[in-house]
């Protein structure tokens, strides 16, 4: 079967960077969708990884799809690279949706975004302020990316250190976004994720600046998501899911109001959730959409 046709696309944002990716235009008009997969704390994780595929899935379905490189990551401008400032995510996000809603092929009040764990935390966190979002798929979300307490003042240290540092004309400071052991700055296990990555050639590289991870202690979405309604949010969460588990994924979908949907992975964990039956992973979200952006 030949490859879904994309094309490379650019666009602007309001801070003046330049933000690069792929469209998987459809064949008519009609409703788009934005996905990013920011898994597992990866913050680095370009367009190249996971997303590709579940563009040309929906593309299948009668979407113009979009994916991107965030700022700093990927084929997008921005400096330090590998560096994520929350709200300025949330920003990419929203210029994300005005470009696409230019575009000829889009229905401009049928444009829903996707986010994936650390981009699952992003997309709810966008929906709250851009009403323009039709809905929103939050998969396998990690709602909370504080990480493990005991870590925060040797986190807060060495951010400290090197913001002085950097003030005084040194190159930022960067921390492993996974150690030997599978664990994160922030103590987040990930276990062989990074093992993976690389048996399948994935471009990521593994380090993050640590005024990341810095952001992170002081960074909730819990006061937003009773106010993302009325924009119909469907969480996907993965049964056994040992990055952000599926309990505490559920108190964040009881703080959303409706319209709203909880879809759970039956046996699939943060990793494999849209491995092996894909068209099953994804059927309810779809239904949902469909549902909700009357398609």
């Amino acid at each position: 079967m030949a490859p879904t046709p994309r094309e490379a696309i650019e666009f602007r944002t309001l801070s003046g960077v330049t933000l690069r990716g792929w469209l998987y235009p459809a064949e008519k008009r009609g409703p788009g969708i934005i996905l990013s997969a920011g898994f597992a704390m990866q913050f680095n994780m370009p367009k190249d990884v996971v997303v590709p595929d579940i563009a040309e899935w929906y593309h299948k379905r009668g979407f113009t799809a979009l994916i991107f490189d965030t700022y700093g990551i990927g084929a997008s401008d921005g400096k330090p690279r590998h560096d994520t400032d929350m709200q300025r995510r949330i920003d990419d996000f929203i210029d994300s949706v005005t470009w696409l809603s230019q575009n000829p092929l889009i229905d401009p009040e049928k444009i829903a975004i996707w986010g994936l764990c650390f981009d699952g935390n992003i997309v709810l966190a966008t929906a709250a302020s851009d009403r323009r979002i039709a809905a929103v798929v939050s998969v396998a979300p990690m709602i909370d990316v504080t990480g493990d307490p005991e870590r925060r003042e040797a986190i807060l240290e060495l951010g400290l250190a090197d913001r002085a540092g950097r003030l005084a004309g040194e190159e930022p400071m960067y921390l492993p976004l996974v150690d030997e052991d599978g664990v994160t700055p922030l103590g987040q296990f990930l276990g062989n994720f990074f093992t993976t990555m690389d048996s399948m050639k994935l471009p990521i590289e593994n380090r993050v600046t640590v005024d990341t991870y810095m952001r992170c202690l002081n960074w909730s979405i819990l006061h937003l998501l009773p106010k993302i309604s009325p924009t119909p949010v469907i969480m996907v969460t993965p049964e056994l899911d040992q990055v952000f588990p599926a309990a505490r994924q559920k108190e964040a979908f009881d703080m959303l109001r409706e319209p709203k949907e909880h879809c759970v992975i039956v046996g699939k964990h943060h990793f494999n959730w849209m491995f092996g039956d894909m068209d099953n992973a994804f059927k309810k979200q779809f239904e949902f959409l469909k549902k909700h952006m009357q398609l």
